[in-house]
């Protein structure tokens, strides 16, 4: 059953990570450049380094870029609707971290073909696929609601 009372913190939440999402990919295409080496912002751990990933997660492709779309507004929209059913209000912020960093991915997609990436994390060479702020609002949502059902499911 949707709850009326969780609109305003979902949409807050959903808000929050688009405008940060959008604000720091503005921030990388302004100031750095694909072929300029990494910008060191913890040492060689934490770099920035633009990138533009016309695939899906991860930079895998999963087909024409179409099912791209498609996964990603029938995620949205899933999520929306769990989102509406939660009841407790961590729950509606993160799920709101999710949805805004999934609708943050999309809109690069839509106006660019491609979706902006700029973090790069790792040590020496064993490097992470470099991604963006929406990609990481999805990975620790969906790290925080996987281990939320496993530890502390309640048991019936």
């Amino acid at each position: 059953m949707i709850h009326k009372k969780n609109i305003q913190p979902l949409l807050f939440s959903v808000l929050l990570a688009l405008f940060l999402d959008q604000i720091t990919k503005l921030y990388a295409v302004n100031f750095l450049k694909p072929l300029d080496p990494p910008a060191q912002l913890i040492g060689s751990f934490v770099r920035l380094k633009l990138t533009f990933n016309p695939y899906g997660v991860f930079g895998i492709s999963f087909g024409p870029s179409e099912l791209n779309y498609v996964f990603s507004l029938i995620g949205i929209l899933v999520l929306v609707y769990v989102g509406l059913t939660l009841k407790d209000r961590t729950g509606l912020i993160v799920f709101g971290l999710l949805i805004g960093g999934a609708i943050g991915n999309v809109l690069d997609r839509v106006r660019f073909g491609y979706v902006i990436d700029f973090i790069d994390m790792g040590i020496g060479n064993l490097r992470w696929f470099t991604y963006n702020l929406a990609d990481a609002f999805l990975t620790v949502g969906a790290v925080f609601f996987l281990t939320r059902e496993i530890l502390f499911r309640k048991k019936t």
